[in-house]
């Protein structure tokens, strides 16, 4: 009988309102990893409206898609706010609950973006001041080109500051996406878009150095930059 009832069921019977958010953010994902979103994107969408669920829970509210509306969203922000984390973080948190707001409306959980009107709070703008030429100099003095570790370690640092790439697309550098000899390297950025990114004569010499005599048998040129455990600035 109840096979019977869920065949005949249809979409305008569901009640939208008691239908859990875990339940709904874990489609959300599905629905990002099915787009092709990065595992990283999904993962930071999933952390940051699953911050909001437990303040509905914390709050004694039933964590539903009833309760998911733009007075909760906004006392969720101003809750946010006040605990003192960073402003960036508050702001993550609101675009999350904005991009989580537009899918739940175009899959049709909702009749109207709720959080359409929704605004994402500010946070300072801080501009990233560029190493000096003692800084760089200095970071290039204290490695040691003729063993493994200090070789590789110039190889990642002249790569970054010889080309501009991110850390996670150095990270991720294969050998067969690295054109030393015609002076170019592909990498893939963010939202899986390859693109290629050409290196200058000293960039060449180093990388060469690099996969000659310390890296010749790897498939992988670069190691995580974390494992790199200096700073100028200390």
């Amino acid at each position: 009988m109840l096979k019977t009832k869920r065949n005949k069921l249809n979409w305008t019977d569901i009640d939208m309102a008691e239908i859990n958010l875990d339940k709904l953010v874990q489609h959300f994902c599905q629905c990002m990893k099915a787009e092709g979103k990065s595992p990283a994107t999904i993962t930071w969408y999933s952390e940051m409206i699953k911050c909001f669920v437990s303040f509905l829970e914390a709050n004694d509210k039933e964590p539903v898609l009833g309760q998911f509306t733009l007075e909760s969203a906004r006392d969720f922000v101003i809750h946010e706010q006040q605990r003192q984390i960073s402003p960036y973080t508050v702001q993550a948190r609101a675009r999350s609950l904005k991009g989580f707001s537009s899918w739940l409306f175009g899959e049709g959980y909702l009749v109207q973006n709720v959080l359409a009107l929704l605004k994402i709070p500010k946070a300072p703008i801080k501009l990233i001041e560029p190493l000096t030429t003692e800084e760089i100099d200095l970071l290039v003095s204290i490695q040691n080109p003729l063993t493994a570790i200090g070789s590789r370690n110039l190889a990642i640092l002249i790569t970054l500051l010889g080309t501009g790439i991110r850390e996670s697309e150095l990270s991720n550098l294969r050998y067969d996406d690295s054109h030393i000899e015609e002076g170019y390297i592909k990498v893939m950025g963010k939202g899986s878009k390859e693109r290629v990114v050409l290196v200058g004569v000293i960039v060449q010499k180093i990388l060469w150095r690099y996969v000659f005599h310390f890296r010749l048998n790897q498939k992988v040129i670069s190691i995580n930059i974390f494992s790199l455990l200096w700073t100028a600035r200390s």
